[in-house]
């Protein structure tokens, strides 16, 4: 005899089991499967995963977050952050997690934008986003890396939901608009440049970062106060230079650069460097430039939110170049790699791996170039290289970083990953081979020709000597570090657009070497108070 047809839940059924239902797919966190499985053997509660989800629908039971639900948050959160108020948002009765917030907030930028465009959300939303106030207040963290040697190790913290002035983001957006339809910047497929600068501009600023985040390191690396103010004078003089011809990169990594420095322990310098993109600004563009405005609005914020205040801007910048040019375009990529440095990365290493994983999906591996591809490779291995060291798998934490293809990784991210290598084989306990990663490190920094990343190669070596028990060969390479450091009050720039045809006629790179003058005295760098010397040599004579 045949078995009896199954009988469909009735209207009634759907009713009554409701609270189940719901319970199996929200609250135990079961898949649609598990839920249609449970209720056939459990309750003979028969239904097809169609009619299940046009019940969810119905019901509101959305496991996700939707863009509605997460602009009508901010808007609360706006409101009861400007009257000092702490929140806990639910949506339909149900608290909204965090994590979840701050992962939905990363890979859909364009909700900010929503927001200080002051769109409406639909009236779903309006009816199911509601807010209370705690009944405490707790700060979430998440757990540290395993304990380490005496290697580079990352910082792991929850980022949060902050004010920021709404001029100040309103002027950053009038910025990158009027940059894109006066002709300021001009783009291709592939590129994004200042239409008078070319890429001189952008590979200035890169070298002016670095110099910045070399000098403030080696305030805590026994380096003379003298050395390290003249390495000051050289990026903040070829600011002037940069902001003149602003690259469409100036606003991401400011600010990136900014909250590295936070990061560090070098808020003092990144005080410095905000402030002088706030005096160049008034004077090359004057009090009523939006970009004037912009650097005052993130000037005025306190110290200690100024972090998130960061992560906004960065937010809204990918955004911003996501609108213009396209999600794949290499502009985005790199703002989004530059917004992952500020934010992402101070999170748990699931949800940095989330995040990466989400932005290579839109990856277009034809327009986007080795360096930017290769960065973001390595920030994926990094960042499983993470999640296995908290979970104790030294041999899986090596791999992720070992199996790492180093010819798809420019000469300075490869020096990255051989330091991480060797912060990995240290804990490991195997010496020799954290000694062999420590020194490629090294040699590779020598490839870019950029004496800021050899002097972090070089630190990094002498450390780990100290932790291996090798003095001599430690105090060897301070000697070294010490010797470069004093060199640093000339920046060595590559730009070939800039060197003038007449001075080199074959084919070998040049490199411009800036040497900037300063007064000692001089409590605050002014615009005006330095004196600069060209000069134009081969690239094989640059570093030494």
């Amino acid at each position: 005899m045949s078995a009896p047809a199954k009988q469909y839940a009735t209207s009634q059924d759907w009713v009554r089991l409701q609270s189940v239902i719901m319970r199996l797919y929200l609250d135990e966190e079961k898949t649609l499967e598990e839920v249609k499985s449970y209720m056939e053997e459990q309750h003979e509660f028969f239904a097809t995963i169609s009619m299940y989800k046009k019940k969810f629908t119905t019901w509101g039971a959305f496991k996700n977050l939707r863009l509605d639900e997460v602009l009508q948050i901010l808007r609360l959160k706006r409101d009861r952050d400007a009257a000092q108020k702490p929140s806990l948002f639910f949506i339909r009765e149900r608290e909204v997690d965090h994590n979840s917030l701050q992962v939905y907030l990363s890979r859909n930028p364009s909700v900010f934008a929503r927001l200080e465009a002051g769109d409406t959300p639909s009236p779903e939303a309006l009816r199911d986003v509601t807010c209370r106030t705690p009944p405490f207040t707790s700060t979430l963290t998440y757990r540290q890396a395993s304990p380490s040697p005496k290697c580079p190790s990352p910082t792991v913290q929850c980022n949060r939901l902050s004010p920021v002035p709404e001029d100040m983001l309103r002027a950053l957006h009038i910025y990158l608009d009027q940059s894109f339809n006066t002709g300021l910047w001009s783009w291709s497929e592939n590129h994004c440049w200042n239409t008078r600068g070319r890429y001189g501009p952008a590979g200035l600023l890169s070298s002016v970062i670095d110099r910045c985040i070399t000098a403030a390191l080696a305030v805590s690396r026994q380096v003379e106060p003298v050395s390290i103010r003249r390495a000051l004078d050289v990026p903040f003089a070829m600011l002037l230079r940069v902001f003149r011809n602003p690259p469409p990169m100036l606003v991401p990594k400011l600010i990136s650069a900014t909250a590295h420095l936070n990061r560090v322990g070098r808020g003092e310098i990144g005080s410095l460097l905000l402030q002088f993109c706030r005096d160049l600004s008034v004077a090359i563009f004057g009090q009523a430039h939006p970009l004037t405005t912009f650097w005052k609005g993130l000037i005025s914020i306190p110290h200690l939110e100024q972090q998130d205040a960061m992560g906004r801007i960065l937010t809204l910048c990918v955004s911003e170049f996501d609108t213009r040019l396209g999600s794949a375009h290499p502009l985005t990529t790199e703002t989004y790699l530059k917004y992952f440095d500020t934010v992402e990365r101070e999170k748990d290493p699931r949800v940095q791996l989330q995040s990466l994983e989400h932005r290579l999906s839109k990856v277009d591996f034809h327009r986007t170039g080795r360096s930017l591809l290769g960065l973001l490779t390595l920030e994926h291995a990094l960042a499983n290289c993470k999640l296995n060291l908290e979970k104790q798998q030294l041999d899986k934490a090596e791999e992720s970083l070992s199996h790492l293809e180093s010819n798809s990784l420019v000469a300075r991210d490869e020096s990255f990953r051989c330091i991480w290598l060797g912060y990995v084989r240290c804990i490991k306990g195997d010496l020799v081979a954290a000694e062999r990663s420590y020194k490629n490190s090294v040699l590779q920094a020598k490839l870019t020709g950029s004496r800021d990343c050899v002097l972090e190669a070089l630190f990094q070596l002498e450390k780990f000597f100290i932790y291996a028990g090798k003095p001599l060969e430690a105090e060897e390479v301070r000697g070294e570090r010490f010797r470069l450091h004093r060199k640093l009050d000339s920046l060595i720039w590559t730009d070939q657009e800039d060197v003038p045809s007449s001075r080199y006629c074959d084919s070998d790179p040049t490199v411009l070497i800036l040497h900037i003058a300063s007064d000692g005295s001089g409590a605050k760098w002014q615009p005006s108070a330095f004196a600069e010397v060209s000069e134009y040599t081969s690239a094989s004579g640059s570093v030494s």
